[in-house]
């Protein structure tokens, strides 16, 4: 049988400092959807070990995080928020929660189970499937540039999985490649 791959682009935006800052954004981009949105912070009475989120909407980010009970809450000092939106392809829901999982899968690796808020979304697609991360900020310019220990600074620009299945075995993989060297060049 034939492997299908996927490939998803999505350009994040920020990092906005608040709920507010957010709900402007998609004010001033009404013409954009944003599916995702990746949050930093710290927990109340944690001093050095931030903890992070990756959530996905098919509202407004700003009121999916306005939500009674949304894990930002939990966030006592929040650090960052990144809103995104898949652009290459007009994103199925499929798409969304696989795009999602991929971004938590790899950011178990990267921070480690217990800095994740995320407990749900366990089940990884049955092909291969890219990620590939665009980071911008606040007024739209690309950022090549990032804070130290930020989400962009640690999260690859591409992000793969594989899935694996033989007669014998069927298991998943999630690799991320560094940093990409982006050039701008016209054509």
């Amino acid at each position: 049988m034939a492997t299908i791959d996927k490939t998803y682009a999505v350009r994040w935006f920020g990092p906005f400092n608040s709920i507010d800052e957010v709900r402007d954004f998609e004010i001033q981009h009404e013409d954009r959807e944003f599916q995702l949105y990746l949050l930093q912070g710290y927990k109340k009475c944690a001093k050095t070990r931030e903890s992070y989120y990756c959530g996905q909407t098919l509202r407004s980010v700003s009121k999916r995080l306005s939500d009674e009970g949304h894990h930002i809450s939990e966030i006592s000092r929040l650090t960052a928020i990144w809103i995104g939106s898949i652009t290459n392809v007009t994103p199925s829901k499929e798409d969304i929660n696989v795009v999602e999982k991929i971004l938590t899968a790899q950011m178990r690796i990267i921070f480690g189970e217990q800095c994740l808020l995320n407990l749900t979304n366990t089940k990884f697609p049955t092909y291969n499937a890219y990620v590939i991360n665009i980071w911008h900020d606040k007024k739209g310019k690309r950022r090549l540039k990032y804070s130290k220990y930020s989400i962009p600074d640690l999260m690859p620009d591409l992000i793969g999985h594989e899935y694996i299945k033989d007669e014998y075995i069927q298991y998943n993989k999630i690799f991320g490649a560094p940093k990409i060297k982006w050039t701008d060049v016209e054509w």
